[in-house]
């Protein structure tokens, strides 16, 4: 099973996304897929590839998480950023973050500091607002070769996992679905045909945080939530 644990630092809150491998205890975990709904908010993520991700695997996971936030009611905008980036325009754009609409993914080969198991992790302040998630792809390709995990749609679900934790903030895991705390082998392969999804409930929570900076954002710029970019982005 998937294993996520949290954290607390003197800088807020990070949610790391860990997997290991154990026996299923239960086959009831999986979350109830939440109705489709027309999307009602939309939500930009940059993503930097620096573990160099194929284009084609990049491409499906984007499409796999996609899926899961046009289920909840929420389209996304992929912005496949480069450094260096093919314009000032480009690049500004890239960089920007502003919480919780537009959002940044970071895909790297493995974590610096965390347990060599770690698939991904978000950053959040004590406030639960926070633009950043880390993707470590390397545990991703070992979990591929032990277990024949289709990577693409792994890569998709630990990214609309720790996007999650962004849009939900703090306390933010569930008993069942895409942000339970323990994903089973079982629901490893049910998200191979996209089996998990957000519940009802983090669909209109996610819905109704980004409706809300939306209207702020339209009664003037103050009023967002904007977050420096990260240095070299």
């Amino acid at each position: 099973m998937l294993v996520t644990g949290v954290k607390t630092f003197r800088t807020g809150l990070r949610f790391a996304l860990l997997f290991s491998l154990l026996p299923t205890t239960s086959t009831n975990l999986l979350g109830k897929a939440p109705a489709r709904v027309p999307a009602s908010a939309r939500l930009t993520i940059s993503v930097y590839n620096d573990a160099e991700v194929p284009v084609d695997v990049m491409g499906r996971a984007q499409e796999q998480a996609g899926r899961a936030f046009r289920h909840a009611g929420i389209e996304v905008t992929w912005l496949n950023c480069r450094v260096p980036a093919v314009s000032e325009e480009a690049s500004r754009t890239c960089r920007e973050a502003v919480f919780p609409e537009h959002l940044h993914l970071r895909i790297v080969r493995k974590s610096l500091g965390l347990k060599g198991e770690t698939l991904g992790i978000s950053f959040q302040g004590e406030d639960g607002s926070g633009c950043y998630a880390d993707l470590f792809y390397e545990p991703m390709e070992q979990l591929q070769k032990s277990d024949g995990a289709d990577i693409a749609s792994l890569l998709g679900h630990v990214a609309a996992h720790e996007i999650g934790h962004l849009l939900l903030g703090n306390n933010s895991h569930a008993a069942a679905g895409i942000m339970h705390a323990h994903w089973t082998t079982e629901e490893l392969a049910s998200a191979r045909v996209g089996g998990l999804a957000f519940l009802e409930k983090e669909s209109r929570r996610m819905r109704a945080r980004l409706a809300t900076a939306t209207q702020a954002s339209k009664e003037g710029p103050s009023t967002a939530a904007r977050i420096p970019a990260r240095t070299g982005d």
